[in-house]
């Protein structure tokens, strides 16, 4: 493995912070919203489009008379 001076310069305070317990703990709710808090609000975002769609696309029908 290649591994320069600069990259394990990088690398150091990453592991340090992965070996304390706080900072772990950090990590672990960074994760969660990373890979779950965030697709949620796209999927409800998605969500919220398609009932104000369907919302507008009730209230227009409401407007057409009955013959």
């Amino acid at each position: 493995a290649d591994v320069t001076p600069a990259k394990k310069a990088i690398a150091r305070p990453w592991r340090r912070l992965y070996r304390q317990n706080e900072a772990q703990l950090t990590l672990e709710w960074t994760m969660v919203l990373a890979f779950v808090a965030l697709p949620m609000y796209f999927i409800f975002k998605g969500c919220f489009r398609l009932l104000v769609a369907h919302f507008q696309m009730v209230s227009f029908m409401q407007t057409i008379p009955f013959p």
